[in-house]
């Protein structure tokens, strides 16, 4: 995770699945502890993401909703905007 000018980005590289949701869980709670104005997560790195990933992303949204911190998914790879397309979550995921 990242800071800049009141902004958090978190950084999702790799492949995304149940394995690494924990981890990003983590992340995603210590940056909105620490009051962002706004969260982005970069996913351009992201070359495998499943249900287990979108859910952790669609929760991590939905956290920061509830605390009132803009949420924004930046740089979209292919593979998370392939499964957000098939899974009809473009809107959900505010995919930038």
């Amino acid at each position: 995770t990242t800071y800049d000018d009141g902004t958090a980005t978190i950084i999702v590289v790799g492949e995304f699945d149940a394995t690494g949701t924990a981890q990003f869980w983590a992340s995603v709670s210590e940056t909105l502890s620490a009051q962002p104005g706004s969260v982005s997560v970069e996913t351009r790195g992201l070359t495998f993401i499943d249900s287990a990933g979108v859910a952790a992303l669609l929760r991590a949204r939905d956290a920061a909703n509830e605390v009132g911190v803009a949420f924004v998914i930046k740089e979209p790879s292919p593979a998370l905007r392939r499964i957000v397309d098939l899974m009809g979550l473009e809107d959900l995921l505010a995919v930038e």
